[in-house]
Formats: structure tokens, C-alpha cells, sequence
């Protein structure tokens, strides 16, 4: 999107505030995108969602309007906004056919409409749509041609009239390869579908145990035994918290207290992270501090988690609704943003806070990038809308337009700002993979995230982004598919999107040991993804003459070159010949030398 002067806050790429005494420098800012605001027309918004609804290849926002639908004032009407790249965002609702048409409200405390869960239920490669609404919930089917058709009825998830469902929950909990649907109801007992095929789900969540009767604002799924099957937490307002652990059976049951993830608070939002890069997953929620601090459950990876977010410096945001890690500066680690506040009249306060993680503490550095703001805020999405490789901040205001802040550091921190995004797709696991592990390892170090997409008011079908600093180059990429079946690729290029397909990677053997080079030597190839050049270069330990073999899926080879690997200067090869044979996908590649081989996976665009 192209910003003009007037668009842009002052910019704060490196600025300097006083702590204890000394000066600290932050390497990253923001800028309001001014024409949002016109663009997303609405001023009173509960949950954000983004997928490519479209498959063009970037990210489209849809915005919940809060306030009873009244057909003649089009900001009661919730928006799918059709992301134009450099043009913006267009508003294609009623292109779509997504109106959402509900009248009456029954209950709505924060509310008529709440929430939008995006998930592809069917696996036909195109994301369906979950509205979660004070009254019937709504699903929307993509036809994929730009239209969506409503299956509430037919499909069996419509809830109802009295419900007052606020999140839609999106995943496998049987590990059949397709989505179920969790809804958290805030006035009645949630309720969970069972995905039966061919557009059809059952409520079995009173046979399974998780019909919890909590005031259930958000419920993550998080595997807290290792035992490969997800558990369930909810995250309720004013009671228990609840974890639900899964047997792998088809049944559940209640544990929470068991695993130090007990808490009474004002239950709302909620997000899960790696904060310390220990490879155990943490679960940051938010609370009303005035009657609760926030929880920030450390996993001390032994199967029980501990509160430390006093001692992190992240357990008072005020009136706390949605929060949201990512690695905002690319320094490897993950920092927080968190939207606060209870009427705009009363919001003063509660600002919304960003907490820069320092490798040890985090802390607010919010006022300084100047995106604390006090309007009322709820909802909360970070993504890439420009492509430019770092993640951007949209803020869902209440009483006013929402927000969408530019990431900058891309632009301003150059070479120190590398970063990798890596797409996933299901294919024995559900098309959209929620519920995978993705680690990387740059020099040794290894960083994770989990995918799940769940938000407060949402869910989001996103690729999953990590900040290199300065590396070029990440050595390994491993994929934990839902099943718990590993897969990896290695030496990938910073600073690309990365589309990792099920079963198209090398198999990584758990019990075994990994055939690789000796520790001693090294071959690189670059640029994975490629187009039609690759090239080949290794440390001087390894030098002389080598064969290169490149070998589809199927095992057969189409492509062989001898070649002299030198010190001084790499290889390259030109694949442009083999284009009729040569389509985008996953391919394996060999290079011998001195009876040693060295092989790995390569993409093809």
C-alpha cells in the first residue's frame, strides 16, 4: 500500500528513553496507516481474522462489526476486505455474499457479533468461515470464485437462539485430517462438533465431556502431556479456567489444576508462545488486574506450568482483551502486544502495551513507538498485509476506526532484519496444518512456534514468521505435522516465503540417526526456493571434482552434472533447460564427492 507524507507518524527507528539510569535503543517503529481507516470504514469492531480467502497469494481481513445489523446503516455490516496490495484494501462484503444478515441480538454484553474463525473444513484448498454471534452462529462455505454460501443449517453448527457464542475454535482433535468445531459461549455451554465429512458435523461435546459451562471468552488446544494428542484449555470470565485433557480415545478430562494452569480471573484472551526458546510452549492470558493479573504460564518442561508474569514484568495491562506474540524487531525472540480497555469514556489508563523481550524481561515500550493507544480496543491481528516480510499490527477499536500500524524494521534495520515465513499445507493432516511445530536452527540455536491461528474473536490461516537478525541462511526448517510425523528442509535463504507441503519434505527418522555430511564439512545450496539457477558452494575443507542429482517425488532422477567445487567461488547451475519436466514442487538432491554424500531437499517455484 503506498503511504504519502501525511500518512506517517514520526518515525522512531532508533530512539532513546532513560531506565534506571541508562540509556536503551530500540531498533524498530511503526506507522499508522491512515487510509485504513476510510477503507475499513467501521468505528465499532469486536474480532479480526485474516486468510487468503482468494489464494492471490496475500493476506485478506475480515472485521466483525459489533452492533446489531441494521440493513440500512452499512457499519453495522461486517467486512471481508479484499487486500489489493500496493492499492490497499477494497470492501468485497456484498461481492461475496458475505453479509452477514443476523437482526436480532438475544444477549450481548460486548456484543451482537462477536467473533470469525477462519478454517478450511472440507480441504478443497479454500478457507470457510465461522461467525460466532449473540444468537445463531453462522457458517460460511468459499465456493472459490469469490463467493460464499451460508451452511449454517445444513451443516449442524448453527447453535442457538439464546446462545452467545464469542470464538469459533478450529482444529483436529481426532487426528482423522479434518477440522473440528469448538465454539466458547459466554451465556450458555460451549459446544464442540465433531467434522463427519461432506459438510457435516455432530455435537458431541455432551458425550465427550467438553460442554464446559464456564463464561468462555477464547479455548486454545495445546498438547500439555507430549502424548501427540491436543488438549483443550478454556479460558473463562470470573470462573476456573479449565484444561481438558485428551486420551487419544475420544475422551477428556478435566486437569488444570494438575498441571499449575488453574486461574480464577477475568478470563479472555489468549496466545501461546516459546518466549525463552526452550522449546516448551508458554500461555500467556489477559484478566482485568484490578481483580486479577494477567497469567503468564511458563512451561518448565516437565508436564506442569509456572506463573512468572509478575517476575517477566507482563501481569498488569489493565482491562486486558487480545494479545499477540511476534518477533516485532527480528531479534530472534518473541514480544507482546495487548489491546486494553472498558468504554472509551473510561479507558484512560489502559493503553494498549507492546512488551519488547529482551532475552530476559519484557518491557513496555509501547509510548516511545506510539502505538499505545487508549481507545477501547478488543480484537487483535498481526501478519504481513504488505509482503515485506515483517509483521504488521491491525487493532479492532470499539467507539472508533480501527487501527493498521506498518512495521518498519524491514525498511530501517537492513541486513539485521532477515527473516523467514514458512506457509503450510496439510495432506494426511488437515489442509490448513493448525496444530503443527515449526522449528528453525541457525548456527546451532534452534527457535519454535506452534500454529493453531487462535485468537481472541478469531482465528487466523496465516504463514508462520520468524526474525534471523543477522543470518543469512537457516540451516534446518523442521515441520512436526499434527500426527507427530517430522519433516525437515534444509539450508533455506533468509528473507522468502516458504511453502512446505505434507510428505514433500525429507522424513526425519526420530529413532535413527540422520545421514548428513561430517561435521567438518559443508555444501549449501541457494536460493531454496529457486526459479531455474541454483547455486553450490562449501567451506575449503571441501574442494574438487563432485557430482550434482536432482530427483522428484517419485524417486525418478531428471537431472545430472558433474561438477568442480572450489573455495574461491561457487557453482552454478542452470535448470532452464529442463523446464518441461521440471514443475514447482519438492525435489531431493544429492552432490557425491570424495565417496561422501551429502543430500537434502530443494524447492522449485
Amino acid at each position: 500500500m503506498a503511504l504519502s507524507s501525511d500518512h506517517v507518524l514520526p518515525h522512531l527507528a532508533v530512539f532513546l528513553i532513560m531506565a534506571s539510569g541508562s540509556l536503551i535503543s530500540y531498533g524498530q517503529s511503526f506507522v499508522n496507516v491512515n487510509s485504513f481507516a476510510e477503507q475499513s470504514e467501521l468505528i465499532n469492531t469486536n474480532g479480526v481474522a485474516v486468510a487468503d480467502y482468494d489464494l492471490d497469494g496475500d493476506l485478506d481481513i475480515y472485521m466483525v462489526a459489533a452492533d446489531e445489523l441494521d440493513a440500512n446503516d452499512s457499519n453495522t455490516w461486517s467486512r471481508l476486505l479484499r487486500n489489493d496490495g500496493d492499492h490497499g484494501f477494497t470492501d468485497v462484503t456484498l461481492e461475496a455474499n458475505l453479509i452477514n444478515w443476523q437482526l436480532k441480538s438475544t444477549y450481548g454484553s460486548v456484543g451482537a457479533k462477536t467473533g470469525a474463525s477462519w478454517g478450511d473444513y472440507d480441504n478443497d484448498g479454500f478457507p470457510d468461515i465461522f461467525l460466532s454471534i449473540s444468537g445463531y452462529d453462522e457458517l460460511w462455505h468459499n465456493e472459490g470464485n469469490g463467493l460464499f454460501t451460508n451452511v449454517s443449517e445444513v451443516s449442524g453448527v448453527k447453535g442457538c437462539e439464546n446462545c452467545y457464542s464469542t470464538n469459533g475454535l478450529w482444529w483436529d482433535y481426532d487426528l482423522d485430517g479434518d477440522l473440528d468445531l469448538y465454539v466458547s459461549d459466554w451465556n450458555n455451554r460451549n459446544r464442540f462438533y465433531r467434522n463427519d465429512g461432506g459438510g457435516i458435523f455432530a455435537n458431541v461435546g455432551p458425550d465427550l465431556g467438553l460442554h464446559d459451562g464456564g463464561k468462555t471468552f477464547t479455548s486454545i488446544p495445546i498438547d500439555v502431556d507430549s502424548d501427540g494428542f491436543k488438549d483443550l484449555y478454556v479460558v473463562n470470565d470470573g470462573q476456573e479456567n479449565t484444561l481438558y485433557q485428551n486420551d487419544g480415545q475420544g475422551g477428556f478430562k478435566e486437569v488444570a489444576a494438575a498441571y499449575g494452569l488453574a486461574n480464577k480471573g477475568n478470563g479472555m484472551g489468549a496466545d501461546i508462545c516459546d518466549y525463552n526458546n526452550d522449546g516448551n510452549f508458554d500461555i500467556y492470558l489477559t484478566n482485568i488486574f484490578a481483580h486479577e493479573p494477567n497469567p503468564f504460564f511458563v512451561n518448565q518442561g516437565n508436564g506442569v506450568f509456572a506463573n512468572q508474569s509478575e517476575l517477566l514484568g507482563i501481569d498488569n495491562t489493565g482491562w486486558g482483551w487480545g494479545a499477540r506474540f511476534f518477533d516485532a524487531d527480528h531479534d530472534l525472540d518473541e514480544d507482546l502486544y495487548v489491546v486494553n480497555g472498558f468504554k472509551a469514556e473510561i479507558a484512560d489508563g489502559d493503553r494498549n502495551m507492546f512488551f519488547n523481550n529482551d532475552g530476559r524481561v519484557f518491557k513496555d515500550i509501547a509510548p516511545a513507538l506510539g502505538i499505545n493507544d487508549v481507545q477501547h480496543a478488543m480484537g487483535l491481528e498481526v501478519f504481513d498485509y504488505d509482503s515485506d516480510g515483517d509483521f504488521d499490527i491491525l487493532v479492532a477499536n470499539r467507539n472508533s476506526h480501527s487501527r493498521l500500524y506498518k512495521n518498519l524494521t524491514v525498511e530501517e534495520s537492513g541486513e539485521n532484519a532477515n527473516w523467514i515465513q514458512i506457509e503450510l499445507e496439510g495432506s494426511v493432516s488437515n489442509r490448513n496444518a493448525f496444530g503443527s511445530t515449526v522449528s528453525i536452527t541457525c548456527e546451532g540455536a534452534d527457535y519454535h512456534r506452534y500454529f493453531t491461528g487462535v485468537n481472541l474473536f478469531g482465528q487466523s490461516i496465516k504463514p508462520l514468521h520468524f526474525g534471523l537478525g543477522s543470518h543469512q541462511f537457516v540451516d534446518k526448517i523442521t515441520v512436526t505435522w499434527p500426527d507427530g510425523s517430522l519433516e525437515f528442509i534444509e539450508n533455506v535463504e533468509a528473507n522468502q516465503l516458504v511453502k512446505l507441503k505434507e510428505g514433500s519434505l525429507r522424513k526425519k527418522v526420530v529413532t535413527g540417526t540422520e545421514h548428513s555430511f561430517p561435521d567438518d564439512m559443508e555444501v549449501r545450496l541457494f536460493p531454496n526456493p529457486f526459479d531455474e539457477e541454483i547455486q553450490i558452494t562449501s567451506k575449503s575443507i571441501f574442494e574438487g571434482d563432485a557430482e550434482f542429482h536432482l530427483v522428484n517425488a517419485l524417486g525418478q532422477k531428471i537431472f545430472y552434472k558433474k561438477i568442480n567445487i572450489r573455495n574461491d567461488s561457487g557453482i552454478r547451475i542452470n535448470l532452464s533447460e529442463n523446464k518441461s519436466i521440471l514443475t514447482s514442487g519438492i525435489y531431493f538432491y544429492y552432490v557425491i564427492a570424495a565417496n561422501r554424500k551429502f543430500s537434502g531437499t530443494i524447492v522449485k517455484r
